[in-house]
């Protein structure tokens, strides 16, 4: 007996003039997305000429055979983002059940698209919170082109459970209304401090300027031709109240300033961000950890889903196509780095398009 993966997508067609199985076409799409396929076409194509193995394997019903690619594409634009995304969360229970205890990172990544200017658009934007100990996206949200990620970003935190977890987001983030939501959902925040919070980060930088830190970090990574030494020193929030000229935020506890110096090819180089965070520990330790996983999202995640899965180059645009594919291959990317081969994930891909017992395995 298939089990359905798409159990919470409601049909949206006319169901009086439906040939093809809804959980059908959707277990295509996502088949396709595994097995390395470039678009709803060569999706089609490659279900028909193996029909019969898909079929015996149980991955598929295919009862009025296998439907056309323009087919899989409107059923792909047409359902709810919200219903595939609790689809997906069903099925990704095994993996994570609570976030207590975990590193939830906000970040957007762009879907620029091949040819966006003759598309008349500029490509979506997605926000996405990602965990960085399981490297599972946990929620994701398309941001309005007539808007920013700020408008979206209390939505994506609202659909979490943040008790217990340390949320990181950049300085696109770092505002009082979303420090304050964190803080009230139980979590704690780490936030960037730039040129958005002009006064505060001054004050910041003046604090660590005229005191002594209480712990300070330091680690040293040698690799490909450069030294990139990293220092982190976190201080509390007792000097920074005496600044006649700040206004407390919600729940803040440490004020950290991490310094990079690269030295490459004989020239170097040096950067210092500060951050805010509500979290209470003494050690630098962690928030060095905390704010070096927080990059994780990048190489880990919208790395992958731009030069494994080509995400980039789709040209899905329309309707709710471009979300749905694209949470797609957030799953698809999270099945295929379970599996304990010694396979590069664009392999597994391949492999999953040649060996229908390796994509029932993933």
């Amino acid at each position: 007996m298939q089990i359905e993966i798409f159990s919470k997508v409601k049909d949206p067609r006319d169901l009086g003039k439906v040939k093809h199985e809804l959980e059908d076409v959707l277990r295509m799409a996502l088949i396709g997305v595994l097995c390395d396929c470039e678009d709803c076409d060569d999706i089609s194509d490659m279900v028909t000429d193996r029909e019969e193995e898909f079929k015996s394997s149980g991955l598929l019903k295919l009862t009025n055979g296998v439907p056309c690619g323009d087919t899989i594409l409107r059923v792909v634009e047409s359902v709810n983002p919200v219903q595939l995304r609790a689809s997906l969360d069903c099925c990704r229970r095994h993996i994570i059940d609570s976030l207590c205890g975990h590193q939830v990172i906000i970040d957007g990544k762009k879907l620029r698209g091949e040819n966006p200017k003759s598309l008349g658009c500029h490509g979506l934007y997605i926000l996405n919170a990602w965990v960085s100990e399981t490297e599972v996206c946990v929620a994701e949200k398309a941001v309005d082109d007539k808007t920013n990620e700020l408008t979206v970003l209390p939505s994506v935190l609202s659909s979490l459970w943040l008790t217990g977890t340390m949320v990181s987001i950049d300085a696109m983030g770092t505002h009082r209304n979303i420090a304050e939501q964190i803080i009230l959902q139980g979590g704690d925040y780490l936030m960037a401090l730039k040129d958005n919070q002009p006064i505060l980060r001054d004050l910041t930088e003046s604090v660590f300027r005229n005191a002594s830190p209480m712990s300070v970090y330091t680690t040293e990574e040698k690799g490909h031709g450069r030294l990139e030494k990293r220092t982190c020193s976190i201080m509390d929030t007792t000097l920074l109240e005496q600044e006649g000229m700040y206004e407390k935020w919600p729940g803040l506890k440490r004020i950290i300033k991490m310094e990079r110096e690269r030295t490459e090819n004989g020239s170097c180089s040096r950067e210092t961000i500060y951050y805010l965070s509500s979290g209470e520990k003494d050690e630098a330790s962690y928030f060095a950890r905390c704010i070096r996983a927080h990059w994780g999202i990048e190489n880990k995640l919208h790395w992958h889903l731009d030069v494994t899965f080509g995400e980039d180059k789709c040209r899905v645009r329309t309707k709710n196509g471009a979300v749905n594919l694209s949470a797609m291959r957030k799953y698809a990317l999270e099945m295929l780095k379970k599996q304990d081969d010694k396979l590069s994930l664009k392999r597994r891909r391949k492999k999953c398009g040649r060996n229908i017992d390796y994509l029932l395995k993933v």
